[in-house]
């Protein structure tokens, strides 16, 4: 049970919310590479070295060119989210982000309004849940056996903002077609899977999986993003499909409703003294 709640706390964190008990809007799954019959694999067998080097380096500038940077962000979303054994959707959910430094997130459900707040940062997890009357209290280091989804504040950040998650310099197995180039990168844990835009090199979706070929057990998290608005110069994605696949499968669709950037913020946290300490 413990562990459930703390699961649910990241879907939360991961952006949680639903308004009125409206459902968000479907957004396709793509597939990787982009399925489309003129890809053109761009590999050293098709291009020079120096002609791949230069295609991957300009993705590459690209990509980051559209990074998110920010002081605070606010928002509020709305959310369908699915497991095999439950469902939710008619919770409402308010996160607020100083840069680097904290998290902070209410969530909210109908008639009985807030049930937990969460504050998040680089060293620690707090949370209470109004319903069971509980608090917890956990550091950031033990985030991974707690949730078995290894994570940490900077990673987290920026799923919630929409940037690239172990997005690394290693680049392979690029694919091009006419409107989205495919690609795959390297990292000490994992395998991150890429699609991004071809015109501007915006992000539609991203798969980070497990590197370890003996774990019996794969792990995958799968971002799709859309419907884009441009935010005081900046490119935001304010729709997000998630599908985290371990032994089930867990989806959480999401739309934002409001989005600010860099407004003066407040993060208040109590810790009720009658609460059970888990």
């Amino acid at each position: 049970m413990k562990r459930n709640i703390i699961v649910t706390l990241l879907i939360a964190s991961i952006g949680i919310g639903m308004m009125a008990c409206r459902h968000p809007k479907k957004l396709a799954r793509n597939t990787f590479p982009a399925a489309d019959t003129n890809k053109v694999i761009v590999t050293r067998d098709s291009s020079s070295n120096e002609e791949l080097t230069r295609f991957t380096s300009d993705m590459l500038k690209g990509i980051h060119a559209n990074h998110i940077d920010f002081a605070t962000f606010s928002g509020k979303m709305k959310l369908a989210f699915e497991t095999d054994k439950k469902s939710h959707n008619n919770l409402n959910a308010t996160f607020r982000i100083k840069k680097d430094s904290i998290i902070w997130i209410s969530i909210s459900a109908p008639i009985v309004d807030e049930v937990i707040r969460a504050v998040i940062t680089p060293d620690s997890l707090k949370m209470y849940n109004r319903l069971d009357k509980q608090l917890f209290l956990r550091k950031m280091s033990d985030a991974e056996e707690l949730l078995n989804i290894p994570f940490d504040f900077s990673t987290l950040q920026d799923m919630l903002i929409g940037n690239p998650v172990y997005l690394t310099d290693s680049v392979y197995q690029v694919v091009k077609t006419p409107s989205i180039i495919s690609f795959s990168c390297d990292h000490a844990k994992f395998v991150s899977l890429f699609n991004v835009f071809a015109d501007d090199y915006g992000l539609q979706q991203s798969k980070v999986m497990d590197k370890d070929s003996t774990s019996a057990i794969k792990r995958s998290c799968e971002l799709t993003y859309g419907d884009y608005t441009t935010v005081a110069g900046r490119k935001f994605p304010t729709t997000r499909r998630i599908y985290v696949e371990e032994k089930n499968v867990t989806k959480v669709a999401l739309d934002f409703t409001r989005y600010d950037f860099d407004t003066p913020l407040s993060f208040p946290f109590s810790m009720p003294s009658s609460y059970k300490r888990m």
